[in-house]
C-alpha cells in the first residue's frame, strides 16, 4: 500500500471543558464523505482505547496526500500518547485500507491553533480570536479575523476591528483558533 507514518506533536492543550468530539463532514466535499465516515467508524473506537478522543480528521484530497488524525483529552495529550495511538492507527488501517493509494499518516494534537471541525467545538472559545476562510467571498473577502462571539444554530457571530458579522456554517471552508502571546 505504500503507507508512510509519522506522527506530528502541535502543542499541548489543557482545557478541561472539552470532554467529547465533536464531528461533522458539513464543508468537506461528497465525493469524500464516505471515506471520511468509514474513517471515524474505525479510528474513534480504537483512540478512545487510549482514554482519549478523535477532535477531527483532515482526509488526503489527492494520492500520496497526507491524512491526518487529531486526538484530545481534557488534560492535552503528549509526544508519547501521538506517538502510540501513529503506532496503532499505522496497523489498524494497513489491515482495513479505507482509502485509495499510498498516503501519509500523521497523529497529533489540535495544537495551539486547532482547527475546528464543528460548530459545537467552538462554543468553548468564546472570546478567542478566530480566523476564518470562506468558501466564496463575503463583503469582498474569504478571510476574515476576529472575536467569536457566539454560535447560535448554525451561525457563527465574530467581532472583526470594523464590525460584528455573522458567517453560516455551511459558508466557512476552514476554521481555526489564532494563538496569541
Amino acid at each position: 500500500m505504500g503507507l508512510e507514518v509519522h506522527f506530528f506533536f502541535g502543542g499541548l492543550i489543557n482545557n478541561p471543558k472539552m470532554s467529547k468530539p465533536y464531528l461533522s463532514y458539513d464543508n468537506m466535499p461528497r465525493e469524500s464523505q464516505k471515506i471520511y465516515q468509514r474513517l471515524i467508524e474505525l479510528v474513534q473506537p480504537l483512540i478512545n482505547s487510549f482514554g482519549l478522543y478523535l477532535w477531527g480528521i483532515e482526509v488526503p484530497t489527492a494520492r500520496g496526500g497526507v491524512l491526518r488524525v487529531y486526538i484530545d483529552s481534557p488534560e492535552g495529550v503528549t509526544v508519547d500518547q501521538c506517538a502510540e495511538v501513529s503506532k496503532h492507527l499505522n496497523i489498524l488501517l494497513d489491515v482495513e485500507d479505507p482509502l485509495p493509494g499510498p498516503y501519509t499518516l500523521e497523529v497529533s494534537s489540535p495544537g495551539m491553533e486547532r482547527q475546528f471541525f464543528s460548530i459545537d467545538q467552538l462554543q468553548d472559545y468564546v472570546g478567542n480570536r478566530l480566523f476564518l476562510q470562506l468558501k466564496e467571498p463575503v463583503q469582498g473577502s474569504k478571510k476574515w479575523r476576529g472575536d467569536l462571539l457566539k454560535t447560535e444554530e448554525n451561525t457563527i457571530f465574530i467581532q472583526t476591528q470594523q464590525q460584528k458579522i455573522s458567517f453560516p456554517w455551511s459558508t466557512i471552508k476552514k476554521i481555526h483558533l489564532i494563538y496569541e502571546r
